[in-house]
């Protein structure tokens, strides 16, 4: 009886216009979107918390420390100082990365290119930045596409509900065996990445890759050979990452 004292005091302490304006809202939004759900819609983007110099300074720290603790150097050279920098520019939240690199910093990063050139290396360098200082806006969960598919193996479907949400690096996408739960064989992380690429329409979610493979290698990998899911798979691939290439000799020694 007080809740339904409640709602016809509020009803009658609200303008007749502002509850009709709202209900008005609400009718359009249903036409726009009939199953209720927005498309993100990316707002400006804040002022960074960290310049690009100071992340810069912190990468360069962190992975003297990283390679360190294998008795290996942190190489900076001809073959991955612009990537460097525009790495430090994007988890700045610099703008400057969208004018020198024609990327989106509302986009995730898929990084590709030869063996040992040091490409999961940076996103341990920064989960460990993220962790050892607190900052939570550049954490992620990162796994093995290997391991994503041995975790479904035995547990099923709830691992892809693990995986379809938050900020995700899978590492060396386009690696891994098919999954076999049920006696029925897929390709995980195809799968994967399309519910990824909802969460990022309507969310925003970041996904960070890794990979040794082009662009049209993992088309050809995921879309099995027919042309049309090809290019749906490349034209999610597009919508939702920066591609970034790290090239130079294998660094494993």
């Amino acid at each position: 009886m007080k809740g339904k004292t409640k709602n016809r005091a509020e009803r009658e302490t609200t303008p007749k216009k502002d509850r009709e304006g709202k209900n008005d809202m609400a009718d359009e939004k249903k036409k726009v979107f009939p199953n209720g759900v927005s498309p993100y819609i990316p707002q400006k983007s804040p002022r960074s918390i960290m310049t690009t110099a100071q992340f810069k300074s912190l990468l360069w720290k962190e992975g003297q420390l990283y390679f360190g603790k294998m008795n290996r150097p942190f190489i900076v050279d001809q073959h991955n100082r612009e990537f460097l920098n525009l790495l430090s520019q994007y988890w700045a939240n610099d703008i400057a990365f969208e004018k020198e690199s024609n990327g989106e910093l509302r986009k995730g990063l898929l990084i590709y290119g030869p063996c040992g050139t040091g490409k999961s290396s940076v996103f341990d360098i920064i989960q460990g930045i993220s962790r050892k200082y607190h900052l939570m806006r550049f954490w992620f969960s990162s796994i093995s596409v290997h391991d994503v598919v041995s975790q479904y193996n035995k547990k099923g479907e709830y691992v892809i509900e693990k995986f379809a949400k938050g900020k995700v690096h899978f590492d060396d996408l386009g690696t891994e065996r098919l999954a076999n739960a049920w006696g029925v064989k897929e390709k995980l992380l195809g799968r994967i990445l399309e519910l990824r690429y909802n969460e990022f329409k309507y969310k925003g979610t970041k996904t960070f890759v890794t990979t040794n493979l082009t662009i049209d290698e993992l088309k050809a990998f995921y879309g099995n050979q027919m042309e049309e899911r090809r290019n749906r798979i490349a034209d999610r691939l597009y919508e939702m990452f920066n591609f970034m290439y790290l090239g130079g000799p294998s660094r494993r020694f």
